[in-house]
């Protein structure tokens, strides 16, 4: 272990300070190698005075306690602060509204310590409501990271001056994050480092500070790494705000003051334009990034007394080496603690080496299994007589899960003993796919197609859960058995419905999990006819299936039925579709598509 710094900023946060400060006493890193800085915005309450008290008290079990305090410029310009002042070569950035799991700090500095020298930043993972932007479930990284808590390599804030103190509070985390991304560093989010972070009283909740600061910001950022469209954009939606209904007192009026110093400020980030033109800065309306649903899924804070074996079968073929090794880099990075890894591979035996050399913290039990070439289904049955899991889920090799996708589903079966799987929801990934060795490929969009509660009734007329998106028990397959081999497609539909006759299943609004299709339209035609032919095939296959219903509960199904299919969400896809077979309609979409690529072509970004 190695010596790290802590910057803390301080405003009035004296509720907050025994908690945190006991949450740091206690973690498995050594106290003697951690340097605390603290500067405290000139707080109107009693935070100064409790905070002389605890370096009084505890300032001998730390490396060294600084405690300065300084005029209320803002949470970045605290932050400098501390910066400045710090000599380590990792420096936690973190707020005081927030404890720490013991093993945060342990875990967070080993991870970065054994990272490349061209990461700047490790974003903790934030509980009971984790942050829903997205990362890549293989490598980590991420397009910007919160400063909520987050361990920052000291010699890139040092190459680019720390925070942008001109941004008084919210959405300087995500200048600082483009702006490192802009000198050439790469941002990660590291989920198994957790801190619980109680900025939300409750779900949803609005905060006037919060919309004003990140408003205003969003719209400055827009300037500095924005092209014209975005910067105009962000205008417009500011504009847009005097229109919305009112959240808090004088709301109007602090919007037009903002936007006075949005005009006083606008000059100088316009000035400082981003450096690099390679990179493409996102702005989403008020987003930075495309988020996964599940913003306000509560994490409980009362811990499984046992985490039970999972076993998660990945089923591979084809010399599809690429895509194996990022599926079980998802499984890796996983923040479930308790799996069995079943790899089974239909036709040869390339990944055998490489499978019976993973190794991970997370994984207890690895089975390779090679067969002769007989098919998906009867790979996914040879996994299913292998894997010994309480619970098991299917991970096909071009699929992948986010690192919390096993934590959930796990957290919810084993508090709810009624159901019999659990399931979330998923992006369809449309993706492009340039090389298959090496694996190089392009992820074009990111849609949720489903995000179907459970209905019994509606599962007997269509799939509507993708295969790696639902955790089961095993009890489930003991009894009705594994696929029917006799179907190369929708296999999975006819599983779930097998496993869903006399047992429940619950949905989780929150994505966790990621499944890959075409992008080229030949393709997914190609795909959909091949579906579309074994639709028949499946529904025969239904017909013998017996369920003991009363008449109450048939004209139950039927309502539910009809409900549930005049809700099903309709995709970006499915608009597509749509649009397809209205011929004014397509015309104008091919007229637009036409232009926006043309002015992509230009520059204009």
């Amino acid at each position: 272990m190695k010596p790290i710094d802590i910057s803390i900023v301080t405003y009035n946060s004296q509720k907050w300070l025994d908690d945190f400060f006991h949450s740091l006493e206690t973690q498995k890193y050594p106290l003697s190698l951690i340097n605390i800085y603290i500067t405290d915005n000139s707080s109107t309450d009693n935070t100064y005075q409790k905070l002389e008290e605890i370096k009084d008290k505890k300032s001998d079990e730390f490396a060294s306690f600084t405690l300065s305090r300084a005029e209320n410029l803002g949470f970045g310009a605290g932050h400098n602060n501390n910066i400045q002042k710090a000599k380590s070569e990792f420096i936690l950035v973190t707020n005081v509204d927030l404890e720490f799991e013991q093993d945060s700090l342990e875990k967070v500095v080993s991870y970065a310590s054994a990272d490349y020298v061209d990461v700047a930043s490790w974003e903790l993972r934030q509980k009971p409501y984790e942050h829903p932007k997205y990362y890549n479930p293989i490598t980590l990284e991420t397009n910007w990271s919160s400063s909520a808590c987050i361990l920052f390599r000291k010699s890139a804030l040092d190459k680019i001056g720390g925070y942008e103190e001109k941004i008084f509070m919210y959405g300087e985390d995500v200048e600082i994050s483009y702006r490192l991304r802009d000198h050439g560093y790469k941002l990660k989010y590291y989920p198994k480092a957790v801190c619980w972070h109680f900025t939300y009283e409750v779900a949803n909740q609005v905060k006037e500070l919060q919309l004003l600061g990140s408003t205003s910001s969003n719209v400055l950022l827009r300037m500095r790494y924005g092209g014209i469209r975005a910067i105009g954009k962000g205008i417009f939606l500011y504009l847009g705000l005097f229109m919305i209904p009112k959240q808090f007192d004088s709301q109007r009026w602090k919007l037009f003051k903002n936007m006075l110093d949005l005009g006083k400020k606008a000059p100088y980030f316009l000035s400082t334009r981003k450096k690099r033109k390679d990179i493409h800065y996102k702005f989403l309306l008020w987003d930075y990034e495309f988020i996964r649903d599940g913003a306000f899924y509560e994490y409980s804070q009362t811990k499984l007394e046992n985490f039970p074996l999972v076993s998660v079968i990945v089923r591979t073929c084809c010399q599809r080496f690429g895509y194996l090794k990022e599926a079980i880099e998802s499984v890796k990075n996983q923040t479930y603690p308790h799996i069995e890894l079943v790899v089974v591979e239909d036709g040869t035996e390339d990944a055998r080496k490489y499978v019976e050399s993973v190794q991970s913290d997370n994984i207890d039990a690895i089975r390779y299994i090679a067969m002769p070439k007989a098919g998906r289904c009867r790979g996914g049955n040879v996994g299913l007589q292998n894997a010994t899991g309480k619970y098991i889920v299917f991970l096909d090799d071009d699929d992948l899960f986010f690192a919390d996708h096993l934590e959930v589903l796990v957290s919810e079966l084993e508090t709810d003993q009624n159901i019999g799987a659990c399931y979330t929801s998923a992006f369809q990934v449309a993706t492009k796919v340039k090389s298959k060795d090496p694996l190089i490929y392009e992820e074009m969009t990111h849609d949720v197609i489903y995000r179907q509660p459970f209905s019994r009734c509606l599962m007997w007329y269509n799939n509507y859960i993708p295969i790696q998106s639902i955790l089961f028990k095993k009890e489930l397959y003991d009894k009705y058995g594994g696929f029917d081999e006799s179907l190369d497609n929708l296999e999975d539909w006819n599983l779930w419905t097998r496993y869903s006759l006399e047992n429940d299943f619950k949905y989780i609004e929150k994505t966790t999990s990621l499944y890959r299709v075409p992008f080229h339209e030949e393709h997914t035609k190609k795909r959909q006819e091949e579906l579309d032919s074994y639709y028949q095939k499946a529904v025969e296959k239904q017909r013998v299936l017996k369920v003991e219903m009363t008449p109450a509960d048939v004209v139950e199904c039927y309502r539910e039925l009809s409900q549930s299919i005049n809700v099903m969400t309709v995709s970006r896809e499915g608009m597509k579709n749509i649009i397809a077979r209205i011929p004014v309609l397509y015309r104008f979409y091919n007229f637009f598509k036409k232009v926006y690529h043309k002015l992509r072509q230009r520059g204009m970004k």
